[in-house]
């Protein structure tokens, strides 16, 4: 099976990036990956499995938080049509630490409106 999210939607305001992910079937899934620095995702429909690296695979039902720690290999799978959940984390710069962003050079949802 491939990934299947129908949706990806990003956004940010000061230093906080959003990504929304919508899945319209049982069974789409965002393919694993890992990243640099924790974040955490907010559940808020329906509910996933999530596999981590090194860890049984846990389900989890909206309303929640999930927590994923730094450098762990992690894959989101919707256990119902129509779920939906948000990655948010902080930016960083190139050295890893905090930044706020400004401006609509940053902005990658200002491009469209051009």
């Amino acid at each position: 099976m491939s990934e299947a999210v129908l949706r990806h939607e990003l956004g940010f305001f000061g230093n906080i990036w959003v990504r929304q992910n919508v899945t319209s079937k049982s069974g789409d899934f965002v393919e694993g990956h890992k990243h640099e620095f924790d974040h955490v995702s907010l559940l808020t429909a329906g509910s996933v499995e999530v596999e981590v690296d090194g860890f049984e695979p846990k389900k989890f039902v909206a309303p929640t938080f999930i927590v994923i720690k730094k450098d762990h290999m992690h894959k989101f799978t919707a256990l119902e049509d129509n779920t939906v959940w948000y990655c948010v984390f902080a930016l960083r710069d190139l050295d890893g630490e905090v930044t706020d962003i400004y401006g609509p050079e940053h902005n990658p949802l200002s491009y469209a409106a051009k």
